[in-house]
């Protein structure tokens, strides 16, 4: 069969492969992906303490790991919404501060609950044990 057209015709793919990807290769990735999305991830409180000064920041998350992540890129974009933070970070260096998780929200079975609500609750009472607010801390203004 020929064609009229001034360029080549692909032929047609199949719908689990993508060109040049076998679909084993496809099927895998979709796994994992779908494995990803059905994984729990957790939601917690963590600090970030500047070694320097001993100022502390008290942060939480519904996704712990991914919110320290994102803390971390923003001070090192110099991009931070905590000007204070990001001040410390620029004069001190990335060496100078530590992260660390304080307190994880358990794994639940039952699917309607609020870890949202959990985190919060949670957030609020490590925020008053540790002393993250004022001069002490980043948090901002003692309350």
């Amino acid at each position: 069969m020929t064609s009229s057209l001034p360029f080549p015709i692909a032929p047609p793919v199949a719908p689990c492969e993508s060109p040049g990807r076998p679909a084993s290769i496809a099927i895998a990735r979709r796994a994992l992906v779908r494995q990803y999305k059905d994984s729990h991830r957790s939601a917690g409180v963590f600090t970030v303490t500047n070694q320097a000064n001993g100022q502390i920041y008290v942060g939480g998350g519904l996704h712990l790991e991914g919110v320290m992540n994102r803390m971390r890129f923003e001070l090192n974009l110099r991009s931070h919404r905590n000007k204070l933070l990001q001040q410390d970070w620029i004069a001190h260096g990335a060496e100078c501060f530590c992260f660390a998780v304080v307190d994880r929200v358990k794994e639940r079975e039952d699917p309607f609950f609020d870890y949202r609500a959990e985190l919060d609750s949670m957030l609020e009472l490590w925020r008053e044990e540790i002393p993250c607010h004022g001069d002490r801390g980043y948090n901002g203004a003692a309350t």
